[in-house]
């Protein structure tokens, strides 16, 4: 068993990084427009699920954040971490 994330949120991407087997994702939503694409991603971990939005522009990751059900929002500005998780989920997007 995976550790969970606490309440706080604290964490919560190096957790999940280091437990990826148990992080699961589907692909809700994709947006097309010019050179952007946005994906939307239910998610869900343990005790926690949110939604993730990944945004690329020229194929370069421009957004990433993860909304989750503790009332915590991650994103680039917050923790660089992300950036690794959505590098993970993209490559595991089928």
């Amino acid at each position: 068993m995976s550790k969970s994330i606490p309440a706080s949120g604290a964490g919560a991407v190096r957790t999940i990084l280091k437990n990826k087997q148990d992080f699961h994702f589907d692909l809700r939503e994709k947006n097309e427009q010019g050179t952007q694409t946005v994906y939307v991603y239910d998610v869900e971990y343990e005790n926690v699920n949110g939604t993730m939005t990944i945004a690329l522009r020229d194929d370069k990751i421009s957004v990433a954040s993860l909304n989750l059900s503790i009332g915590k929002v991650i994103s680039l500005a917050t923790d660089a971490n992300i950036k690794k998780l959505a590098d993970y989920v993209l490559a595991n997007t089928h």
